[in-house]
């Protein structure tokens, strides 16, 4: 028995029955929420399955996958999709798990990760229901498992929503700062003003009022380093949210969206009651600046164009928008997902109003789609920007690259 002991400390991959590799094996855990006692919990979690599958003899532990602030009913969690492609390149047979609820919330999902699983030889072990998926009777448990957890996640979803109807009827506001900038909140949860976070939020209005759109201004805050608050920069639908939203004049619309029955969070477009709580936290803007905001954006978006709709983006097809820069002193249309996105997400292309009328003259006036595409050549390509020559392609017959 010695001469075993010391073979086996020797070669640290060989588990207890001599000769046979270790079970590769990790753990998901995740909680629903960002709030500190649940974030609490998953420090718990976590601590307990490096305890548990670190000191079995039997076990190679690699590594607790988790997810925190997203719903099981959600498939991209990040933490969940590493932990499965991990899986796939062959580096852990066994998941171990609290619970059913935990691994995901959705009967149909659920079988589906567990028979991927199961077809590459890898089991699942839910704890609380004592499952182990590669037994012989796993899977028929886990049917029936899941689809009552299913039912009793509805059945704690209508509870809550009930809840959450009670309290708006009651004008409370339930309202996360941490994506609201330019509030935070008191010991009282109550909103009040962030007094560096607000200097942009009045900012923003001041440039809007004075005629400068919301691409222009995203361009100029992301120009200066103006931070946001995020790991993103600034866009013009980021900038047009702040500019729409009523808290900023102190008020608060209740329940601008839900989530349904399969966890989604989808936007509220009548399909529950709206409440609209006036005079509810301190404004950083005034009503009357706030509304003046919003009888631009409603003329901006009631003005139709000669162009508007017709133009596409030769990149990614997305429609070009009208856009005046300069107080007024040029006006180029460009494309919406560079726009509302930024470069990340498509080059885009930008071209000077007055070169769009040069070269429709003859065609005006369009009715249907144009690719707007940028003329490259050598003596050309030198030029400045309003200078680029361009071409219009129909739609219909136009193929990108």
């Amino acid at each position: 028995m010695e001469d075993i002991r010391i073979v086996k400390k020797m070669l640290p991959g060989i588990s207890p029955i001599l000769g046979a590799p270790k079970l590769k094996v990790c753990a998901y855990v995740r909680v629903s929420t960002g709030h500190s006692e649940q974030l609490n919990s998953l420090q718990n979690q976590i601590e307990y399955y490096e305890q548990k599958l670190r000191t079995n003899p039997e076990y190679k532990f690699c590594g607790v996958f988790s997810d925190s602030g997203i719903s099981g009913a959600k498939e991209n969690r990040p933490g969940f999709m590493s932990m499965i492609e991990t899986v796939k390149s062959g580096e852990i047979d066994l998941i171990f798990t609290k619970s059913i609820s935990r691994f995901a919330r959705n009967t149909v999902m659920l079988l589906k990760y567990v028979r991927e699983l199961k077809d590459i030889g890898v089991g699942v072990v839910f704890e609380e229901q004592k499952i182990n998926t590669l037994s012989a009777d796993g899977e028929l448990m886990l049917t029936v498992l899941a689809a009552i957890a299913e039912e009793e996640r509805k059945s704690v979803s209508t509870n809550i929503r009930w809840t959450m109807q009670s309290r708006f009827k009651r004008g409370e506001v339930l309202v996360d700062a941490n994506r609201l900038l330019g509030y935070d909140k008191d010991e009282n949860g109550r909103l009040v003003p962030n007094k560096e976070q607000a200097k942009i939020v009045r900012r923003i209005y001041k440039m809007y009022l004075d005629g400068v759109s919301a691409y222009r201004i995203a361009e100029h805050f992301n120009e200066q380093g103006v931070p946001t608050y995020t790991d993103k920069p600034w866009s013009s639908d980021r900038i047009l949210r702040i500019i729409s939203n009523e808290k900023y004049m102190g008020d608060c619309k209740l329940q601008k969206s839900f989530v349904n029955d399969n966890g989604r969070q989808v936007i509220n477009k009548g399909q529950r009651p709206q409440y609209y709580v006036k005079f509810d936290h301190k404004p950083i803007v005034s009503r009357r600046r706030w509304e003046a905001a919003q009888k631009i954006r409603e003329h901006r978006k009631k003005k139709v164009y000669p162009y508007s709709g017709l133009l596409r983006c030769p990149y990614c097809g997305a429609v070009l928008i009208r856009v005046i820069e300069e107080r007024g002193k040029r006006v180029n249309w460009v494309c919406g997902t560079y726009l509302q996105k930024t470069k990340a997400a498509c080059k885009g292309i930008r071209i000077p109003e007055e070169t769009l009328i040069k070269i429709t003259e003859s065609m005006m006036p369009i009715t249907k789609p144009f690719v707007i595409e940028e003329i490259q050549d050598g003596a050309k390509s030198s030029k400045k920007r309003a200078e680029k020559d361009f071409r219009l392609i129909p739609a219909s017959e136009y193929q990108s690259g």
